[in-house]
């Protein structure tokens, strides 16, 4: 069955006990939609917010950046992202993202194979962030 979201909608989860409070709205992943292959999803970054520097040990990520400014850092590089801008992050790559702009960092985040939504999902009920989650599930590799 064919899913059409518009920004915004999805299943809803947040982090509200941490140090960087946010949130994620998972649209297509195997328990909403029945998805085999991917997953997908949109977040929004506050003026000033992150998402820490982690990995993912078996997931392929795509970070597409839809409005606003900051920078993804790659590896310990800093690169520069806004509107249009998008990132593919293989699995072990060391990465997070910072909103350096004066608005919300919007972005769709994309995973092959699906399950790290299952991290987002574990964070938001454990109010734990990356590095801890992953370590205590075996999602990945934090901080």
């Amino acid at each position: 069955m064919a899913h059409v979201f518009k920004w915004g909608e999805g299943e809803r989860i947040e982090m509200r006990q941490v140090d960087e409070p946010r949130g994620w709205r998972i649209q297509v992943d195997p328990v909403n939609t029945g998805a085999s292959r991917l997953s997908m999803g949109t977040q929004d970054i506050s003026t000033g917010g992150r998402i820490p520097v982690h990995l993912h040990e078996r997931e392929e990520e795509i970070l597409f950046f839809h409005e606003g400014e900051g920078e993804v850092e790659v590896d310990g590089e800093a690169r520069a992202v806004g509107p249009g801008m998008s990132a593919f992050l293989p699995p072990g790559v060391r990465h997070g993202v910072r909103n350096t702009g004066g608005s919300p960092l919007k972005l769709v985040w994309i995973f092959s194979p699906p399950g790290y939504e299952e991290v987002f999902r574990e964070m938001a009920r454990r109010e734990m962030d990356h590095g801890e989650i992953e370590n205590r599930i075996g999602g990945g590799d934090g901080e």
